[in-house]
């Protein structure tokens, strides 16, 4: 099977994000309608299409919304289409509200409508666990006819689904979900081989016939089916086992072979090849060519990864490291634990609740400045508005001068002084902080963030939140932390270190430290894609949950992570919910 370009990957995502209703493309003629109306929301329509979403807006807000006839409804689900592209996840969900009240939404076909427009609106902002809920209402209401797009919509929710979400699903025991979670866990038992997975899932269509999913099997059963031995035979580990980089290796082989031995069915050969060992990576890769392997984990150094980039590549590379820009040669991967993905899922976590203002605030290592930079590079990217960046020193002094500037509580301090000048006499006020804002994004430490967040407290900051990646939680809290001090306090996490999770316990913990124990999940991980990463280029969409996150793949060979999102209450670690933390916005899911 050939490999699809970058370009045509990107045009069917594009029209997969953009794809719209049947009513919408086809609203029903009826006499109510003028053809200067339908001429506007024509016009609309046409204007969604070239990517124009403020313009469609505004056309029908001015020309179709405002009219009574039976074209409002489908423009309002337009309207809420547009809202939702231009990212405003509160003005999309009330279009849907404002249609949902005309007397045309009690049609059950405008219901079935409204229901997909509402699903494509919450996958947007990655509320997969709502987008399962509603697809499966629409698999018991759709036409036989329009079930197939359906079913397809629902099992890629389902594979975006964390192993918390699904635990959650499975405990409403429906018999046609259940279903649908079973074969997605088959996919996510990662002691199974391809060939063990396909035979499970055989089983599985001959004890339920008359499940959609037995009848239709999702794209990555037919696709495994089809590729026959995927699973490679020799695997090269190119490593730096020795020198600085040591401790670090060790720990994603010790991962690697978590996963190695956990597998039930005959096993591949292992060789580790030590980069230390040769004078430059070239030399390095070429002794793990000459080991005629099926595919090469590593390197792990940029800077080799960005050499090795430039070079012909006979045998598939999944490299643990990418470069800032990549140029996807042929053969490499790129595999690593960036927190460009942890960014993402930060940013989707709080515009699920319609929080787009946020504020970046920083410790002053050079680490931290980075990171920083990468949340303000993402901001932009994903349209969320950037109204303060604050680096401060790790001092009180430091710490208070920061978040009086990030708050605007010196402005306030200001306006008093100044009152007190003209006036010539002492004014009593209370300093408050800026309403304009959503969440902080944090980049420091947890022993950092446990003196901020009492301090924007004090400032009258109490309801929002410190959002962060998961370099805040590189250690467990200290027995003297006041749990309040690290309440509200959110970050991305792997699932192998969540409470849940017990794939990797059998490897000794580092208490003082979290940092080797995610290298130990990316080592099992990249096990698992050096016997998937086939199924990836074959078929784009996969997604597969795994120790790092849910899995997927890019135009650029880079794979992505999806993780968890955490907190803690009352010193213990738990999953985050976005509508505990972000009550003043009007939730998407309402």
């Amino acid at each position: 099977m050939e490999q699809q370009t970058a370009a045509q990957k990107a045009n069917m995502k594009a029209k997969q994000e953009n794809t719209l209703p049947a009513s919408i493309y086809h609203p029903r003629k009826t006499s109510d309608v003028s053809e200067e109306l339908a001429n506007s929301f024509s016009s609309a329509r046409s204007l969604y299409e070239q990517g124009e979403f403020q313009q469609a807006l505004d056309v029908l807000e001015s020309d179709v919304l405002t009219k009574t006839s039976s074209l409002r409804f489908s423009g309002y689900l337009l309207a809420a289409q547009a809202a939702a592209q231009l990212d405003s996840a509160i003005d999309a969900m009330n279009y849907l509200a404002q249609a949902d009240t005309l007397a045309a939404a009690r049609h059950p076909d405008n219901q079935n409508n409204l229901k997909e427009t509402k699903a494509s609106i919450l996958a947007h902002f990655g509320n997969w666990l709502d987008v399962v809920k509603l697809r499966m209402d629409l698999s018991f209401n759709l036409p036989l006819n329009e079930g197939e797009s359906n079913q397809t919509k629902l099992w890629l929710a389902i594979q975006n689904l964390t192993q918390n979400e699904v635990d959650e699903l499975y405990q409403q025991q429906i018999p046609l979900l259940n279903g649908w979670l079973t074969i997605s866990g088959i996919l996510r038992n990662q002691s199974l081989s391809i060939e063990q997975q396909l035979k499970v899932f055989e089983n599985w269509k001959a004890e339920n016939p008359n499940h959609p999913a037995a009848v239709s099997p999702p794209q990555d059963f037919k696709i495994m089916a089809t590729v026959g031995q995927m699973a490679p035979k020799k695997i090269v580990l190119l490593l730096p086992m020795s020198g600085p980089l040591e401790r670090a290796s060790q720990a994603i082989v010790d991962g690697f072979f978590v996963s190695y031995y956990k597998q039930k069915e005959d096993k591949p050969k292992v060789v580790i090849v030590n980069v230390e060992d040769y004078s430059n990576i070239s030399d390095a890769l070429d002794a793990a060519n000459e080991l005629q392997p099926d595919v090469i984990i590593g390197p792990l150094q940029k800077n080799n990864v960005a050499q090795i980039s430039r070079l012909n590549l006979p045998i598939p590379v999944i490299a643990l490291n990418q470069l800032d820009v990549n140029q996807h040669p042929k053969n490499l991967y790129h595999f690593s634990l960036n927190p460009e993905d942890e960014i993402h899922e930060i940013i989707a976590f709080a515009k699920k609740e319609g929080a787009n203002k946020a504020a970046i605030l920083s410790i002053q290592d050079t680490w931290a400045l980075k990171q920083g930079d990468d949340f303000r590079a993402a901001a932009e990217k994903e349209n969320v508005d950037l109204i303060s960046n604050q680096t401060y020193a790790n001092t009180p002094k430091g710490r208070q001068d920061a978040i009086q500037k990030l708050l605007l509580i010196n402005e306030s301090y200001a306006r008093r002084r100044l009152i007190e000048r003209w006036t010539g006499t002492s004014v009593d006020s209370i300093a408050r902080s800026r309403e304009d804002l959503d969440y902080v994004y944090y980049v420091g430490k947890l022993n950092d963030a446990k003196q901020i967040r009492p301090l924007l407290d004090f400032y009258f900051a109490e309801k929002i939140p410190m959002l962060a990646s998961s370099t805040l939680n590189d250690s467990a809290p200290e027995r003297s932390t006041k749990p309040e001090d690290i309440e509200r306090i959110l970050f991305t996490e792997l699932p192998a270190l969540t409470p849940q999770d017990t794939a990797l316990n059998e490897l000794p913990k580092n208490q003082s430290s979290n940092i080797l124990r995610r290298l130990q999940a990316l080592g099992a991980d990249s096990y698992l894609l050096a016997n998937k990463y086939t199924l990836f280029t074959l078929l784009p969409s996969t997604k597969v949950s795994a120790n790092t996150g849910i899995i997927t793949i890019d135009e650029n060979g880079i794979f992505h992570k999806r993780p968890e999102i955490m907190t803690y209450r009352k010193g213990n670690l738990v999953y985050a919910n976005s509508q505990q933390f972000f009550e003043q916005k009007e939730s998407i899911e309402k």
